[in-house]
């Protein structure tokens, strides 16, 4: 039982499957969606101090992002004790838990998620926001036989509106030199593409580059991943065979300076990165854009959002069983240059 009671019960929409998982924020829960019959993650967090400006720039972030590669934004609402924000199940687990069981993947494999990956962070981008937080974990899986990815949780997450990044946010291991280094402002989109170059040397390898196995009985471990970032201080595994245009690709990735850093229309024109692509991967975001610029009513309306944090942080409030700010389907969920592959996969 969650502190509070169940947060579901007696709700006119969804009704609790499962504890998905649960951290300082709060906790997910599986539901069920008894209007559309789907599966949906359900993220409580408690009503009170815990509903700051970042939980509000998370929920607004997110809900204008509508992408086959990012997990969907259904709603929020309220109810006595939580703040609720409704999404897309992934049933297939997160990128870390593949890798793991998998060991390591085989080059190809990697190609296809990162692929993935990036077509999910140019949309951000191309839409002002920037993660902060790409990893493994952020990353989740739909469970297909092929799986595909998507790019979950904004809770580092900033927009071109806001003031530029300058805090030190992110996971360790992944960070990005000019975090570390105290630079009082940061080009997010340049830290997105260091982060996500961590999880194509994690996917390869299994292992992270700026890590030793000798760090884990060191207490200053911490410190030394930091300056092995600093100093760009990797190399890769000898027992792991992969392409020079993939060592390449990384090389260019992990560059100290962000101003010489390839950028995520550099890695779009890479050799490795456009060997096996889908067709038309490259251009589906500017469809996807213009189709959502044409239908913006679509999209949950931002006043409501704020207003709903706004009344969340006050604790114990009025429970709200109704929907107060919903995303709608919209022509940007369109998986067509995704089904081609699998017509072809299937065909061959």
């Amino acid at each position: 039982m969650q502190p509070g009671g169940e947060p579901l019960q007696g709700h006119y929409r969804y009704t609790k499957l499962k504890d998905l998982n649960k951290g300082t924020y709060g906790f997910v829960q599986l539901a069920l969606d008894r209007l559309t019959g789907d599966q949906v993650a359900i993220k409580f967090i408690p009503r009170g101090e815990k509903i700051t400006k970042y939980v509000e720039r998370e929920i607004v972030n997110h809900s204008h992002l509508l992408h086959p590669h990012i997990i969907k934004f259904e709603e929020v609402f309220l109810t006595s004790n939580h703040l609720a924000i409704v999404m897309e199940f992934a049933p297939g687990g997160d990128m870390y838990q593949h890798v793991k069981l998998k060991k390591r993947l085989q080059e190809f494999e990697a190609r296809w998620f990162f692929q993935q990956l990036i077509i999910g962070l140019d949309y951000c981008h191309k839409k002002g926001v920037v993660s902060r937080d790409i990893k493994l974990e952020n990353t989740l899986l739909d469970g297909s036989r092929r799986p595909l990815l998507k790019i979950c949780d904004f809770g580092y997450s900033k927009h071109a509106q806001d003031s530029l990044p300058k805090s030190k946010v992110g996971t360790p291991g992944y960070t990005a030199p000019e975090i570390i280094s105290n630079q009082r402002h940061y080009d997010g989109k340049m830290v997105d593409v260091w982060s996500a170059g961590v999880m194509l040397y994690v996917m390869l390898f299994c292992r992270y580059p700026f890590e030793r196995p000798e760090d884990q009985y060191d207490s200053r471990r911490f410190q030394k991943v930091l300056q092995r970032i600093l100093r760009v201080e990797y190399e890769f595994p000898a027992n792991v065979q992969i392409s020079r245009e993939c060592s390449d690709l990384l090389e260019r990735i992990f560059v100290a300076d962000p101003s010489r850093r390839i950028t995520i229309a550099g890695i779009q024109s890479h050799p490795w990165y456009l060997r096996d692509l889908p067709p038309g991967l490259n251009e589906f975001n500017m469809t996807c854009l213009a189709n959502q610029k044409a239908q913006a009513d679509v999209l949950p309306d931002v006043d409501q959002i704020k207003a709903i944090v706004r009344e969340a942080k006050h604790p114990a409030g009025q429970s709200h069983a109704h929907p107060l700010a919903r995303a709608e389907t919209s022509v940007s969920d369109d998986n067509s240059y995704i089904d081609d592959v699998m017509d072809q996969e299937q065909s061959a």
